[in-house]
């Protein structure tokens, strides 16, 4: 009979108990046709007394083994019994599973729209909450949103009239893959970006501390090192300046009657409009100008 019967019911490992007596049918499931032959006459075996209100009763296989070989003879080597089974008063259990749903189901809509991919893992879960009655349902809450990284949860249980009556606690790591332009070769500082410097590559937001470039605009210039493969940061980026510090321009004096040019020897990188130290190279005089365009600046 053992033999040919193995495998025929699964144990559950977190039971809820509502009555006062744990019976055969409260902890297993047939899995197959040929167990619900024998499921309507095992099903009421009584096993052991219910936990009270608030005990939790915790049984090793071993245990469990011993008490069905008396309660059903043979049938008992055809159970599948986990390591050890968690009983506790109450209407309805959430094990691992159920719970990782939750998270799934209030975390997914919340991340979705930030990448391509999102994975959950590294689940760190209260599993398994019992709840007492029909009418306690679990909610969760966040110190701050979800975001890619770890993610630490509470879990609220409320009564039918809203009350909070438990909290537990657990985290998850929710993995964010976005596209997103990285460096094709080492980027030095005053490097100006080429479409060639840029490649796209598959990235886990949740190691990605800052804001990313999307590869769009310019031109740019490197305002710090990117090595090759690295994500191109915004804040390693500046425009490229209409002058730059080093570049030869035309100096403009204008007067009333008189506009006078010179060469000049730019000191510090600038935008139009900038007011920039200049040299005048004919003089060696250092004076501040206005950038008018890429090879001039004024002294008005």
């Amino acid at each position: 009979m053992a033999g040919s019967s193995e495998g025929l019911f699964w144990i559950d490992e977190h039971v809820a108990i509502s009555g006062d007596v744990i019976t055969f049918g409260d902890i297993a499931t047939p899995r197959n046709a040929r167990a619900e032959q024998y499921w309507s006459d095992i099903k009421d075996t009584q096993l052991w007394r219910a936990p009270n209100a608030g005990q939790r009763i915790v049984l090793d296989r071993a245990r469990v083994q011993q008490r069905l070989e008396v309660a059903l003879g043979d049938l008992a080597q055809a159970s599948i019994i986990p390591r050890e089974i968690i009983f506790q008063r109450g209407r309805r259990v959430l094990d691992d599973d159920h719970l990782e749903d939750i998270v799934r189901d209030y975390i997914g809509p919340r991340v979705n729209s930030l990448g391509e991919r999102i994975v959950f893992r590294d689940f760190r879960l209260p599993s398994p909450i019992f709840l007492e009655s029909p009418y306690e349902e679990v909610e969760i809450e966040t110190v701050r949103d979800p975001g890619p990284g770890r993610n630490s949860l509470r879990f609220v249980v409320r009564d039918g009239h809203g009350q909070v009556v438990r909290r537990h606690t657990g985290n998850v790591f929710v993995d964010v893959w976005v596209t997103v332009a990285c460096a094709d070769r080492p980027l030095n500082r005053g490097d100006i970006i080429e479409p060639g410097d840029v490649r796209f590559e598959e990235k886990n937001l949740a190691y990605v501390r800052r804001e990313v470039w999307n590869g769009q605009s310019g031109p740019w210039r490197i305002r710090s090192s990117i090595g090759q493969g690295q994500p191109i940061y915004k804040r390693s980026l500046e425009p490229v300046p209409m002058v730059s510090r080093g570049s030869r321009v035309d100096m403009v004096y204008e007067g009333n009657h008189l506009t006078l040019v010179v060469p000049g020897k730019v000191l510090e990188d600038g935008q139009r409009g900038d007011r920039i130290m200049v040299r005048n190279m004919q003089s060696n005089k250092e004076v501040r100008a206005t950038v008018e365009s890429s090879g001039r600046v004024s002294t008005r």
